[in-house]
Parts: structure tokens; sequence; C-alpha cells
């Protein structure tokens, strides 16, 4: 089960259909999360990602 009464005010994060969005303030509910590329040489947020990314219905092992 993933506690998301935690806000990280240091991660701001609109991604509602996040498992680990706070909803309650617009944060992540992780310590830490991990903001990677799927692109060679990114040049727009666009090619930005955030690989802590879960979705809501994912189950975690």
């Amino acid at each position: 089960m993933v506690d998301t009464s935690f806000a990280n005010e240091s991660i701001r994060c609109t991604v509602t259909d996040c498992k680990f969005h706070n909803c309650d303030k617009n944060f992540c509910s992780l310590g830490t999360i991990t903001v990677g590329t799927h692109e060679s040489d990114p040049k727009e947020c666009q090619c930005v990602d955030c690989e802590s990314f879960k979705a809501k219905n994912e189950v975690l092992a």
C-alpha cells in the first residue's frame, strides 16, 4: 500500500493519474524521484519524463 498522505514539498506534481500523487496538495508523496528522457538530444520539456511514475491501477511488486 502506498501512503500518499505525505507531501514532498520539494517535488510539485499535477499528475493525478500517478499512484504517488498527493491529491490534497499537488505534490509527490515520494521522498525522491528519478527524472529521465526518451530522446537522445532533448530540447523541449515534452522530452523529459518522471521515471518514478506508476499508474494508479498498477500493482507494485
